[in-house]
């Protein structure tokens, strides 16, 4: 029936781990005196409580390396904002010897300032909720940007001084590291990165984290176009130990996102035994039916649709304050971030009728099951294998959100059955209500 569908969950199938709903640590890039901009509170609180963000990813750029102190200079007033962009990819020599760190060669002032006004606060919320942040930590080296100076990167060795550099920078003054640290952000847009200098990079810059006690981790290709990610995959593979220490198969989305070309990174994620994760897609382009799909037929483990400001649409013509609304994409996705959690397995789940009711399934780490339903059309949706308990339903449609008013017990056996008013996206979860 074309307005129906029966979806069965299948729990002894196993997909993907989730480790976590990311958004970049971007609240601007020109900082303010004083206190923060009345809004930023709450949206730290509601991309928490509200979207679900649990993985944050924080920008560290090559120029941290360099005496020059651009950053701090533009903080200042001592060099215009466009002075600033111009120069932050240039990297100056901290000293000749890549084994020995010569301190007064870095300047962390900008990856501090973001840390504290994107990332700190993020963490302190979870932290309230007994939850854990996933900190990836990436590299940004677009390097044809570059109008004056050098750069030194693509040396593995002078690499891998600059992310233990980092790593003892973060452990020092805030008294933690990342969880990953991604490689390179979008490789191709470079004339000196491809696959084989990516995996040099990791083999030696996992050598010195390890001297010094980290554990290496690191998220790769992170490639703009998905045409270049199996290529890239297979030039780290090509290098000694290098995907030893991956532990996610990253792209973007922007040029060539075909099936084909995800299922060229799925094969390979499933080669080397690792996760993938589609970590950029920004501006309000990743919506639901992308999300969906990376989920289902990409595997992903992670995922990333906008940066943490963008989730909010802000009204600075509201009176008294902002008025800060979700965007369209952050309402219809958060469907799944809320009640997907870290260290939720995905799990079979077949439908009916897949075409108008497609489907995920997922157990969280506490038992809590959540079902996602993409739906194309309005209709009746029978949930069968859920274990006994108290489900709530919430929907997302095109023009609103809502939940259906009473929440459902189950006993064993029985099935749940809700309607869904509208195409969108809809979501059946474990609640303690």
């Amino acid at each position: 029936v074309p307005d129906e569908a029966v979806i069965q969950l299948v729990p002894n199938e196993r997909y993907q781990t989730i480790t976590g709903w990311e958004v970049t640590a971007e609240m601007g890039d020109k900082p303010t005196t004083g206190a923060q901009p009345r809004n930023w509170e709450e949206i730290y609180d509601r991309a928490v409580d509200e979207v679900g963000i649990n993985r944050i990813r924080l920008e560290v750029r090559s120029g941290t390396e360099s005496a020059s102190r651009n950053w701090s200079r533009y903080v200042a007033g001592e060099i215009t904002h466009p002075s600033w962009r111009a120069a932050r990819y240039a990297t100056v020599n901290d000293n000749a010897d890549p084994n020995v760190i010569d301190w007064s060669g870095f300047d962390f002032s900008e990856l501090d300032w973001r840390l504290e006004v994107g990332l700190l606060p993020i963490r302190k919320r979870l932290r309230a909720r007994g939850e854990k942040l996933f900190v990836n930590l990436c590299y940004v080296a677009f390097t044809d940007q570059i109008k004056d100076g050098k750069y030194l990167h693509t040396d593995p060795a002078e690499y891998a001084e600059f992310v233990l550099a980092t790593y003892l920078h973060l452990q020092r003054k805030y008294g933690f590291v990342p969880d990953a640290w991604e490689v390179i952000l979008e490789p191709d847009n470079t004339r000196q990165w491809r696959g084989r200098e990516i995996g040099r990079a990791i083999a030696a810059a996992a050598a010195r984290l390890k001297q010094h006690g980290f554990t290496p981790r690191f998220i790769a290709p992170s490639v703009t176009d998905m045409a270049n990610a199996a290529g890239y995959i297979d030039g780290i593979a090509g290098v000694k130990d290098a995907m030893d220490h991956v532990i996610e198969l990253s792209y973007h989305r922007y040029r060539n996102a075909t099936v084909a070309n995800l299922a060229a990174i799925v094969e390979r994620a499933k080669r080397y035994n690792v996760n993938t994760s589609m970590l950029e897609w920004w501006f309000g382009k990743a919506g639901p039916e992308t999300l969906h799909s990376d989920l289902k037929r990409g595997l992903n483990s992670s995922w990333q649709g906008r940066v943490l400001k963008g989730l909010f649409k802000v009204d600075k013509k509201a009176p008294r304050k902002p008025a800060i609304t979700l965007q369209k994409d952050t309402r219809m996705n958060l469907q799944y971030f809320r009640h997907i959690r870290a260290g939720a397995r995905r799990i079979g789940a077949s439908s009916s009728n897949e075409g108008d009711f497609d489907r995920v399934a997922f157990v969280n780490p506490d038992g809590s099951h959540t079902v996602v339903v993409l739906a194309g059309n309005a209709g009746k949706v029978t949930i069968a294998g859920l274990p006994a308990g108290t489900y709530r339903v919430s929907y997302a449609l095109d023009k609103v959100s809502g939940r259906a008013p009473a929440a459902i017990r189950l006993i064993d056996g029985e099935l749940l059955k809700t309607d869904m008013p509208a195409p969108g996206v809809l979501t059946i979860y474990t609640t303690s209500l």
